[in-house]
């Protein structure tokens, strides 16, 4: 996967804003490598006969990809590989601030899109439990709702619901650009915006079009029926998928530590600008709209992203998280495989066949999810025919690339030629 074919795969993210069952899943010790050093870490996510090393002909060529990442407003990226047959790799690269703090495999970060996969989970235990159906329209959960006796909670699952993509609203985007710590925004501004566009909706069922709008409504419509505050409901479902570092923030702007900083990413063309020094852990610099420097932009408020990308986790956790989410843990048989009825997504410039399921994505051979939000980007997937995972985080981010993926797809193609192809 080339440069220019990830740029082009990377286009759906566009204006995001914001991508083992249970009892198989135990602890293992990992050798996770910084730099030159090596130490011993406990790292949840795979059974203990996972413990093998990596040769060192794989971590050489893992090395080269991510020395190929850093710069152009990324100082730090982490890589997460589980795989049975080769062994467990979690290794950090870089630094997780621009003033020099080294980067370490445990930052937390905003995972930005993986967020959906929560939320869809959520929504679907709901549906087991029996308190929803996915045949519900959003009528029924949002008053004068535009289509709103049309679209179901299955369109807005699998982004068909035809739903103006809130965050593609110009006003929007430049004062979230400009600060996104935003004081005041609610979930309810949001679907404000999603009504003014009434005119830019699509029919229900028609396409599927990547839109944060209808994870917005899918969290108004848990805290309808679960008559609890979204942020609360998902993060028991966060607990007992067994994250233990990953939260659904309800209005903490800032990110736990340890934590690595984010950065307003600009696409390599030309000579980059400096990083904006940063005024302290807990303060984002300047703005990038007509800055001579790229902003740090760290601190943000979970309520803008919300149920579409609010939550915080580590690259430990998402490791866990990608099996699970492939093989439908906490989820019945029948459900499970109804998340994963895939339709095709458009995916202009590149043969790698992207789809989506309910709150799912598949790339070629591998189910997951990616996200991208303003200072951050990570890919998080699983590849059921080895049972492996293969978790990106880098600390750069804006409303148009997942930067993760590059790094990303360059591992995978190392790793696991021919996964991409989609030939199942």
């Amino acid at each position: 996967m080339n440069s220019q074919t990830t740029r082009r795969f990377s286009r759906h993210a566009r204006a995001r804003v914001i991508g083992c069952g249970l009892a198989a899943c135990g602890l293992f010790t990992a050798t996770v490598c910084v730099g030159s050093e090596a130490t011993a870490l406990e790292v949840r996510g795979a059974p203990a006969s996972f413990i093998s090393q990596f040769s060192p002909s794989d971590i050489a060529k893992i090395d080269a990809a991510a020395g190929q990442t850093l710069g152009h407003q990324i100082t730090g990226v982490v890589v997460s590989v589980s795989d049975p047959a080769r062994g467990t790799l979690l290794k950090a690269y870089g630094k997780a601030a621009a003033g020099g703090r080294r980067m370490t495999p445990d930052v937390h970060y905003r995972t930005a899109s993986v967020t959906k996969a929560l939320t869809a989970q959520a929504v679907l235990r709901l549906v087991d439990q029996g308190k929803l159906s996915l045949s519900d329209t959003i009528g029924k959960y949002v008053a004068d709702f535009p289509n709103g006796s049309k679209i179901t909670l299955h369109d807005l699952l699998g982004m068909r619901g035809g739903v103006y993509n809130y965050t593609d609203d110009a006003q929007f985007l430049d004062q979230y650009a400009k600060n996104p710590l935003w004081p005041g925004w609610t979930p309810d501004d949001a679907v404000k915006i999603m009504k003014r566009h009434a005119e830019d909706f699509r029919p229900p069922g028609t396409k599927t079009v990547y839109s944060d709008s209808e994870y917005i409504l899918l969290g108004v419509v848990i805290q309808k029926v679960t008559g609890q505050p979204a942020d609360v409901y998902i993060s028991q479902t966060i607990r007992d998928l067994g994250l233990e570092n990953t939260t659904f923030p309800a209005t903490d702007v800032n990110l736990p530590r340890p934590y690595s900083n984010g950065y307003w990413y600009t696409p390599p063309a030309g000579s980059p600008l400096p990083l904006c020094p940063t005024a302290g852990p807990s303060t984002n610099s300047p703005s990038p709209s007509g800055s001579d420097c790229h902003a740090d932009m760290t601190r943000g408020n979970p309520q803008v992203p919300w149920t579409a990308g609010a939550v915080v986790s580590t690259v430990s956790d998402m490791t866990r998280l990608a099996p699970e989410l492939a093989t439908g843990a906490g989820l019945k048989p029948a459900t499970a495989k109804e998340r994963q009825e895939w339709t095709s997504m458009s995916n202009p410039g590149s043969d790698v066949p992207l789809e989506y399921g309910l709150g799912l994505m598949r790339i070629g051979d591998w189910i997951g999810h990616d996200g991208a939000i303003f200072g951050y980007s990570t890919m998080v997937f699983y590849l059921p025919s080895q049972k492996s995972s293969v978790v990106v985080m880098a600390n750069a981010g804006n409303a148009e690339s997942v930067t993760a993926l590059d790094l990303w797809g360059k591992v995978v193609t190392q790793l696991y030629p021919d996964t991409l192809s989609g030939r199942r």
